[in-house]
């Protein structure tokens, strides 16, 4: 973390400068916040939607029934500033802490350092906090996703996120016969529950008023899914900020499946202090275009080529992978392919250590890591070591020529989302036994490979036999 002294262990930067919307119009404290209540039995012990932003009569808050500036300050988010205060892990918030506790850099800690070394003074945050948990403190930061609309139905996605899930959920959820998973795979509010909707960033007066009043104090605007670049809003704000003259000190932060990047977006970037465009990814050739149904690795590949030489110098290019039960074993092939192709800026030193930049796939918990038996970990941990080799041996091949020479081979060994971060992965994937979810697992794979024509057994030939049913299902 930064040498300048936080209030407390349990410190998080993001609940006094930041809010995140859910695409049916939820806020939550932060993207990741109600991931922390998933676990191996989708364990409802702090109320199942941990994370998402309360009203005062604990119902969600919602963009169609809740007010943005009025969120801001209610109890739920309070109390959540009340408790990290005092040193106390809220709830909302426990997914950093075991990411933490298994060795494993969290988006608590990075968010945190990154806005201390934009300038943020936390010391003038917490002065600006009452007693019962209030600021004034202004949105620097905010989430914001306008709906599902998406072109893609990737394996880890639903329709609560992905439009391009829905036809697809609608044949394979009524043949669930697995209760969990089809608790897992429940979409019974489809929008309504809570007044969600979503379509509520559309005409939706009270919302836009309070979120332009805010752009003067604006630092980050992040957009992601459904898919951000297919939604004309997007658009629009970025034409709005432009006008009022604010984008000159505005980041613009994405997380996009890259598939539409029009000349228009790419003009619009040009206006921003900084772009940083994390581009999902999750490995390489047909592996991704499974893991990314129905994208094409060929397509991909021309992405790729127009982000790393077609964007100005205000864009940074990282590629963002999820890290889940399918790929993690073949995260080694995917850093090799990445390090070895050239890219002129794409993840390039300090990002990802010049490797690749990777978050954990939470839900659905049948995909999550920790559902894969421990021999199948001992064969990936070998796989990691044996790259981790040739990486040390190539580890230039990721810096670029502007930093050669003023990175040393130690700083780079000590880089937290190089080596580090591939060891952390292995760890946190030990962490915890969710094998009761292989059968989950079995059920989901194989449902949707007979609804997608899909072949899981041919694109990942190691993870082949773990289709089979075991002889022993309490082996992990």
């Amino acid at each position: 973390m930064s040498e300048q002294k936080l209030p407390s262990d349990t410190f998080c930067i993001l609940p006094w400068i930041h809010l995140s919307t859910r695409p049916d119009g939820s806020m939550r404290v932060c993207c990741t916040a109600n991931a922390s209540s998933v676990g191996a039995t989708n364990d409802k012990v702090h109320g199942g939607r941990v994370g998402i932003v309360r009203t005062e009569d604990g119902k969600p808050a919602n963009l169609n029934n809740s007010d943005l500036s009025s969120s801001w300050n209610n109890s739920y988010m309070r109390s959540v500033r009340q408790m990290m205060l005092k040193g106390e892990k809220p709830a909302s918030c426990l997914k950093c802490y075991k990411e933490e506790a298994a060795g494993h850099r969290s988006k608590r800690q990075w968010e945190t350092e990154y806005w201390m070394r934009d300038g943020i003074d936390v010391d003038e945050l917490v002065k600006e906090t009452y007693e019962d948990g209030s600021t004034d403190s202004k949105l620097r930061y905010i989430d914001i996703r306008m709906g599902t609309k998406c072109q893609l139905g990737c394996v880890m996605c639903s329709p609560h996120d992905s439009s391009g899930w829905v036809k697809d959920w609608n044949k394979l959820y009524p043949n669930i016969t697995n209760e969990s998973l089809k608790e897992t795979m429940c979409w019974d509010n489809k929008g309504k529950e809570f007044g969600a909707s979503y379509n509520w960033h559309k005409d939706n007066p009270t919302f836009w008023e309070q979120f332009y009043a805010q752009i003067p104090y604006m630092r980050q605007l992040y957009f992601a899914g459904g898919e951000s670049t297919v939604i004309e809003e997007h658009y629009e704000i970025l034409d709005k900020v432009i006008e009022m003259g604010y984008a000159h000190q505005i980041e613009v932060r994405y997380n996009s499946n890259g598939i539409e990047i029009p000349d228009r977006l790419l003009e619009q970037w040009s206006h921003f202090q900084k772009v940083r465009f994390h581009y999902s990814v999750d490995s390489i050739e047909g592996m991704n275009d499974y893991i990314r149904y129905p994208s094409e690795w060929e397509h991909n590949l021309k992405q790729f080529e127009l982000l790393d030489t077609r964007t100005g110098n205000n864009v940074e290019i990282t590629i963002a992978c999820a890290v889940n039960a399918l790929n993690i074993h073949y995260i080694p092939d995917f850093l090799k392919w990445k390090l070895q192709h050239g890219f002129k800026k794409t993840n390039m030193w300090p990002f990802g250590a010049g490797g690749i930049n990777y978050h954990f796939v939470y839900w659905p918990g049948h995909l999550n890591v920790k559902v894969l038996p421990d021999e199948f970990l001992d064969k990936t941990e070998a796989k990691y070591n044996e790259f981790i080799e040739w990486w040390k041996e190539n580890w230039e091949l990721g810096i670029p020529s502007w930093h050669k020479g003023k990175v040393t081979k130690e700083e780079w060994l000590d880089a937290a989302y190089g080596i580090k971060r591939l060891k952390g992965m292995l760890s946190f994937a030990r962490s915890e036994d969710w094998s009761r979810r292989m059968p989950e697992f079995r059920e989901y794979i194989n449902k949707l490979d007979d609804l997608r024509g899909t072949d899981f057994r041919a694109t990942f030939p190691e993870m082949a036999y773990l289709l089979d049913e075991p002889t022993d299902e309490n082996k992990r």
